[in-house]
């Protein structure tokens, strides 16, 4: 019983390098059958889950609430396309802009996020391309 007390303790002991690391995990892939790219995103700016979507990430040099989400597909346009976005969990309104340039880059879609005094605030959001 005392061996195998000391070895559960061990075996706890050597996994809590591994649950509090630094390192992130790639995004989950996201079920979204009808949708030709997707993203769910954190407040901070990372990428939770994902379906042909390479990046999001704060828009530099803006204040908090504004994104850009990055299309990794080189076949969805834009230009064409449904861009649909709701906040998660959270009283806020959100703006999808699909355009050509976010943060140098082509191919994204600029997402603002404000309370409702029209402030722009850091909160989750889901972005679909139709």
């Amino acid at each position: 019983m005392r061996v195998r007390s000391l070895t559960l303790v061990v075996a706890a002991v050597a996994s809590v390098p591994l649950l509090t690391g630094t390192a992130s995990a790639a995004p989950a892939d996201m079920n979204a059958p009808y949708a030709r790219a997707a993203a769910r995103v954190a407040a901070d700016g990372s990428l939770l889950s994902t379906k042909n979507v390479s990046s999001s990430a704060r828009l530099n040099g803006r204040p908090a609430g504004y994104y850009c989400v990055q299309v990794s597909d080189p076949t969805v346009d834009l230009r064409d396309a449904a861009v649909l976005a709701t906040v998660n969990n959270q009283r806020a309104m959100i703006t999808a802009i699909p355009n050509s340039s976010c943060n140098g880059q082509t191919r994204t879609i600029t997402i603002v996020t404000t309370n409702y005094n029209n402030d722009p605030v850091d909160v989750p959001f889901t972005v679909a391309v139709m």
